[in-house]
């Protein structure tokens, strides 16, 4: 096949490119991954059918607290423990969300499908809306 007099054969300088491509683009997902790795979550947020239905601070030292949430569908009882959050127990008819374990670190989710809950934990914000400042 000849393509404005060129040949559809691949060259090294096409190698190449796409080698560093693949590089930047895998080096990239490492860099955002370790700025983000380990910062811990300072609040969950608790959703169904998308709106918010609770709030509650994490933190070290808290007591445990549990609580029911119940939906249209059935209940999950969710688990607080200082600085982190899990599912205990649901009526769901699969309950993917009891092996989801602890979330503790910013971003984490744990989601129950059938229940159509979100349980999301977040990170600080600056009251400015801005999460960090890079000089």
């Amino acid at each position: 096949m000849t393509v404005g007099g060129q040949t559809g054969k691949v060259r090294l300088g096409d190698l190449v490119l796409v080698a560093l491509v693949v590089v930047a683009a895998a080096a990239s997902v490492m860099l955002v991954s370790a700025a983000r790795a380990g910062e811990k979550g300072s609040l969950v947020i608790i959703e169904v059918n998308g709106r918010e239905v609770k709030r509650v601070a994490l933190g070290p030292g808290q007591a445990a607290r549990t609580f029911k949430i119940e939906t249209g569908d059935g209940y999950n009882m969710v688990v607080v423990d200082g600085g982190r959050v899990r599912v205990k127990e649901a009526d769901c008819r699969d309950r993917v969300c009891l092996g989801m374990g602890w979330a503790e670190t910013s971003g984490d989710n744990i989601i129950c499908l059938p229940h159509r809950m979100v349980i999301r934990v977040v990170g600080r914000r600056a009251p400015n809306g801005v999460d960090t400042v890079v000089e």
